[in-house]
């Protein structure tokens, strides 16, 4: 019986470990941002998504179709998954007035 009991409490465990590893999966979150022109324009847009949006890894800002285009590709990548287009614009804080997300959705 004691073995039982140790046996199914293991199979338990290490089935919520596998759970709990599915969960931290990175996600990458891609859209589009307008008002990015120079290095510190893109560092003001990172700081402020990494300090005020949860689990994020890395946020990066890359050049539009064209060069000359003014919506920049913004690529977000989180711990886990649940951030909005809403949330980005919110943690922009006072620099949404600079920068404007145009679109933002989970890259499967």
């Amino acid at each position: 019986m004691k073995h039982l009991l140790l046996t199914l409490a293991l199979s338990l465990t290490a089935a919520s470990l596998s759970l709990a590893a599915d969960e931290k999966q990175p996600v990458t979150y891609e859209g589009k941002i307008t008002g990015v022109v120079c290095v510190s324009c893109k560092e003001h847009v990172a700081g402020a998504l990494k300090q005020r949006l949860p689990d994020i890894i890395s946020v990066d800002v890359k050049p539009g179709e064209t060069p000359e285009a003014e919506e920049k590709k913004l690529i977000i990548v989180a711990g886990g998954g649940g951030i909005t287009k809403e949330a980005a614009i919110e943690a922009l804080g006072t620099y949404a007035k600079n920068y404007t997300i145009t679109s933002l959705s989970r890259k499967d």
